[in-house]
């Protein structure tokens, strides 16, 4: 899943001038912020600039607001943008024709040089009419989804000098800069724009952008030793309240709730107020959860054999579907009848009471394939197995973390094994010898020595395996499905020579840009619906190449025809297997499921690697209207492709 998030952070607690109070959790805040949004809304690392402490100068803070949301060209219009900045507040008095209005005093995000001599005068701050002219200038280019978050404040009183007074508040007075300073440092955009001062950074008719403030103007933004009391409390809530629902107005009244104690009061202001947080970019449909109808205590899952369920199989029962918002289990189901694109369930425990969902989310497979694993020998390991007791509950292979339901077990050769581990010292090296990969083919993968992602790691190895492992053992269409494999030209989307696939195995010579496509063939006497996955066997990667749409009104898999992906006139862009550049050789399957009536399988797909296929959009599970006594049936089919890096020529 692509993320449409892009954030600047901006967190500063030790300032260059001897004069300003140092804060305490400013730049925890912020990478806190940072963990919230990779981890929660998985947004990758390269859509975040993270600017701490003597980083966040006024200069650079510019500088990269442009450089990394106004001109990257990877923000779309409409991507939701977040500006945060946790730090001190401060307000100096308005010059002459500084704006429109009421004269008062100008409110300034202090940047880590605030109040020092810089090459245009002494730095007076970032103020409230640069960075309004900053965000129209966004907004016009990216769109309005923006939200500025600011974790500081703007007293109406005067803090006193002794530390009692000034420790824990986002505030400091300015000391040196002038009102003259404050044209000096104008952002060039905001020459000439009109501009109401009187409100400052609080004006209720913004259009550009939506602000969320950790306190009203004239009150204090406190923090302590483990971060600021509002971004605290917004890193809380949004594990209490599904943020896909929430409202920003309604997000503020939230908040408020959890600092009425302490005499704070966030605020959101803006026209976009009563719009969905962050317009509901990052709340994307999550293909893991799949529809579930039914009683109860019986319900049908719009999942069978074609995903992977057996009886036994277990799920949790799900509020909705929304990725990256809260969304608790409320209940625990057990399959008991299977069927291939949806099975049966009834709950685990019928003396407990549970709650009514309407998404199931798989939490044991009850695989019936084994994935072996062996485990090498290290320092580390054996260091850990003399001095170490764990006391963790759940079931581990040398210390890293292994779920139940997927039939993982250990072997003592690696000749018996599908995959081998070795725990080092900084990181954990796995290597995959299913016996289907090519013995030539068998590459290394190092992973930073984290036990959630060492765990993740192996969970999905597992779901790999058992995904390119099943089959319909009554193989209905085995004999009626082929594949080819064709080299295309990017720019006609034509054949280029003959078919690649040659018994069950494309041996291509890869060039940097190839671009190829696939041809299904189908010799039945059914329409079918198609499925392709491409399943690199170097790491655990599974991206769906080709998911008809559910609208379509007659299966994409005509009786005793076939259907093109990638070639001219197929309406599908060419397919670009990826190949990282540190290889020199890349191995991978493509597996074709089929069935007679249409699923989502948009739950296969899972990825860890920066080389991973470009996204194929999947529409999300939905409820199917069909009779449970209507004829089903399932079948796959499987080709190896072996990449080898063509030489240059000379």
């Amino acid at each position: 899943m692509a993320s449409r998030v892009f954030a600047l952070l901006i967190g500063i607690d030790d300032y260059k001038s001897g004069r300003i109070w140092n804060l305490e959790a400013c730049a925890h805040d912020a990478q806190r912020m940072k963990q919230w949004l990779m981890q929660d809304l998985q947004v990758p690392k390269e859509n975040i600039a993270l600017l701490l402490n003597q980083e966040g100068t006024k200069r650079r803070i510019e500088d990269t607001f442009m450089s990394h949301l106004v001109n990257n060209p990877a923000i779309a219009k409409g991507d939701a943008l977040i500006v945060y900045f946790a730090g001190h507040g401060s307000t100096l008095r308005a010059p002459p024709d500084w704006c429109e209005g009421k004269l008062g005093s100008v409110q300034v995000l202090c940047p880590y040089d605030h109040d020092t001599k810089g090459p245009e005068g002494r730095v007076a701050g970032i103020s409230d009419r640069s960075l309004f002219a900053m965000l129209a200038e966004l907004s016009l280019i990216k769109g309005d989804n923006i939200t500025l978050i600011l974790d500081c404040c703007f007293p109406k009183a005067q803090l006193g000098s002794s530390a009692r007074d000034r420790r824990f508040v986002r505030y400091t007075p300015t000391l040196k800069a002038t009102p003259e300073d404050l044209f000096l440092g104008l952002w060039r955009g905001a020459v000439g724009r009109s501009f109401r001062g009187e409100f400052g950074f609080f004006q209720d008719d913004c259009q550009s952008h939506v602000l969320l403030a950790a306190c009203r103007p004239g009150e204090k933004a406190l923090e302590w030793k483990e971060g600021g009391k509002f971004t605290s409390e917004l890193l809380t809530v949004k594990d209490v309240l599904p943020l896909h629902q929430m409202k920003y107005s309604d997000l503020a009244e939230h908040l408020a709730k959890g600092l009425t104690h302490i005499q704070q009061h966030p605020v959101c202001v803006g026209r976009r107020k009563d719009r969905v947080f962050l317009n509901g970019v990052p709340f994307v449909a999550d293909a893991s959860l799949v529809p579930v109808n039914g009683e109860k205590d019986r319900l049908r899952l719009e999942m069978g054999a074609m995903h992977g369920v057996v009886e036994g199989t277990e799920f949790s029962i799900h509020d909705h579907n929304r990725f990256g918002s809260i969304n608790p289990s409320l209940d625990s189901f057990r399959v008991y009848e299977v069927h291939p694109t949806w099975s049966l369930a009834r709950r685990k425990s019928m003396n407990k009471p549970g709650g009514r969902g309407s998404w199931a989310r798989i939490t044991r497979w009850n695989s019936r394939t084994p994935f072996r694993v062996y485990v090498k020998r290290t320092c580390s390991s054996i260091l850990r197995r003399l001095f170490v007791c764990n006391k963790n509950s759940e079931a581990e292979l040398d210390g890293i973390p292994v779920k139940e339901g997927l039939n993982i077990v250990q072997v003592e050769t690696s000749a018996k094994a599908d995959m081998s581990v070795g725990v080092h010292t900084r990181d954990v090296r796995v290597q995959n010898l299913d016996h289907l990969v090519p013995p030539t083919a068998h590459p290394l993968i190092r992973i930073e020595k984290d036990r959630s992602r060492s765990g993740v790691i192996l969970s999905e190895a597992a779901r790999f395996h058992m995904h390119l492992h099943r089959t319909n053992p009554a193989k209905p269409f085995h004999e009626s499905l082929g594949m080819e494999i064709f080299r295309v030209d990017p720019h006609t989307q034509r054949r280029v020579g003959p078919n690649l696939l040659v018994d069950g195995t494309a041996a291509i010579s890869h060039s940097e840009g190839a671009r190829y496509a696939v041809v299904l063939h189908n010799h039945s006497d059914t329409d079918l619906w198609p499925y392709l996955a491409y399943m690199d066997s170097n790491g655990v990667d599974i991206q769906l190449l080709y998911h008809p749409q559910p609208s379509h009104p007659i299966p994409p898999l005509r009786k005793r025809s076939y259907l093109d992906i990638g070639c001219t006139g197929s309406g599908i862009a060419p397919l670009n297997f990826p190949f990282p550049d540190n290889q020199h050789q890349e191995s991978a399957f493509l597996k074709l499921f089929v069935s007679t009536s249409y699923t989502s399988m948009g739950l296969l797909e899972q990825s860890s690697s920066a080389y991973s296929c470009p996204p194929t959009p999947v529409p999300p599970p939905t409820p199917i209207v069909e009779s449970k006594d209507q004829p089903q049936n399932w079948d796959t089919a499987l080709v190896c492709v072996i990449m080898r890096r063509a030489r240059a020529k000379r």
